[in-house]
């Protein structure tokens, strides 16, 4: 199996994918703009300003002989508001119909595609990946019309896809990362004794997926899954209220074992432990505690550095 990924090079994700398939022994290289102090820039393709085009990218998949290819490029919406959303979605899926071209051209056997449960919206009852979408958020929006060529791809041409449907992903990997993310910021201004950030007054229940679940999932799908869509979520749901309470109590190492259990999920992953052999195996106040300690453990790098 020989792999390629687009993108990943500012994620915590891309760069503990990267560790995982070195791990195992998984041949792959990365296509993605060059970055100052990357880990890996003997695998980087492409320049500062451009992402390779379709007939770059077929050239670079038929040199390397790649098999798969892991789509992780994805340009942050940041908005909700259409005006504000449009450029970064029309960014997203014009490159994903690029990536799309190059396999087709390339003999790519198969795409791997990191999607959203929020192309769900607001649905009620027990969510499964049959049901039809209706997405509220233009995060959702954007990964549905992607989800959408990905599969059209797969019936015009015969490009096996995976599609994984993630929550919000958590966990430290790497201080090569060029910002925090929303975790790692609430768990460093808790650690600071100073007011974390809490948008939606706190209440609205999210899943929170971590890093290493996330990226078994995808390793699974290099070899099974082979065109289909598939949940990947951990079983309970917190607030970000909870999520501070939570913190706060892993924190204070007396309190961290009574930490109550969030509330249960309504999207289903049967089909990912079936097919895929998926299960999310880092309880929730086992994730947080890792990540409390990787931030402390990095925080005392970078000190050292410094004196």
């Amino acid at each position: 199996m020989r792999v390629l990924i687009t993108g990943g090079q500012e994620s915590e994700f891309g760069y503990a994918l990267m560790e995982e398939l070195s791990n195992k022994q998984i041949y792959y290289i990365v296509a993605d703009q060059q970055r100052e102090n990357s880990a890996f820039p003997t695998l980087v393709h492409g320049d500062v300003h451009t992402f390779l085009n379709a007939i770059e990218l077929a050239d670079l998949l038929m040199k390397y002989q790649i098999d798969c290819v892991i789509h992780l490029f994805n340009k942050p919406i940041t908005s909700n508001s259409m005006k504000d959303s449009f450029d970064q979605s029309e960014e997203n899926i014009a490159y994903t119909i690029e990536v799309l071209e190059a396999c087709v051209q390339a003999n790519v056997q198969k795409i791997i595609f990191p999607s959203t449960i929020a192309v769900y919206g607001d649905m009620e009852g027990i969510i499964t990946e049959e049901m039809m979408l209706q997405p509220v958020l233009f995060e959702g929006l954007s990964k549905k019309i992607e989800e959408k060529y990905i599969q059209n791809y797969q019936t015009l041409y015969g490009l096996s896809y995976t599609i994984l449907r993630f929550p919000v992903i958590y966990g430290l990997y790497s201080i090569h990362k060029q910002k925090e993310s929303m975790m790692e910021s609430t768990i460093n201004k808790v650690l600071e004794n100073r007011p974390p950030i809490v948008y939606d007054d706190g209440e609205l229940k999210k899943h929170f997926l971590y890093i290493s679940d996330a990226v078994q999932a995808v390793v699974s799908s290099l070899t099974k899954g082979d065109n289909e869509v598939f949940n990947i979520c951990p079983e309970e749901t917190y607030s970000m209220k909870d999520v501070v309470s939570i913190i706060q109590s892993s924190i204070i190492e007396d309190s961290f074992y009574s930490v109550e259990e969030g509330e249960k999920s309504r999207i289903s992953t049967k089909k990912a432990q079936i097919e895929l052999g998926w299960k999310a195996e880092v309880p929730f106040s086992k994730g947080i505690r890792l990540e409390i300690e990787n931030i402390k453990q990095n925080a005392g790098k970078i000190n050292r550095t410094l004196k």
